[in-house]
């Protein structure tokens, strides 16, 4: 067993959320080459289309209910050609200045888990918040 060699004015008693908070944060800062990806799609925001006009008039995040995932559930059976919200709706005139995202958690109800709805709720704010895809406005 290691001993902890940090002054004591370091060291921090572990609190209930910090684990949480610890995952969320070194989860949010991965790149997008390593989001980590279930098999129902990747976790996290994942942008799918970025109009390269000035004039973005919305983001839309398509958010997956209990069971579903970032993929799985806007794709018709499984087939990545499927995924409407990045292979179709981009190509519609009316979406021509929205930016589109997806945001995958892992939703798997029959497991047991310390994480709830309200954890992922705060996840995706903080993953709004971070994305260098949807600038801030200056106030």
């Amino acid at each position: 067993m290691e001993k902890n060699t940090a002054p004591s004015d370091q060291r921090r008693a572990p609190s209930a959320s910090s684990g949480f908070l610890q995952r969320a944060v070194s989860f949010r800062s991965r790149t997008a080459d390593t989001t980590p990806v279930s098999s129902k799609g990747p976790l996290g925001l994942t942008t799918l289309h970025n109009p390269c006009i000035s004039n973005i008039v919305a983001d839309l995040v398509f958010i997956h209910g209990l069971g579903g995932g970032s993929k799985k559930t806007w794709a018709k059976d499984d087939d990545p050609s499927l995924f409407w919200p990045q292979e179709w709706l981009p190509h519609d005139d009316d979406f021509q200045d929205v930016r589109i995202h997806s945001f995958g958690y892992d939703a798997n109800y029959d497991k047991k888990s310390i994480l709830n709805i309200h954890d992922f709720a705060k996840d995706l704010l903080g993953w709004l918040k971070d994305s260098p895809n949807i600038p801030r406005e200056e106030q």
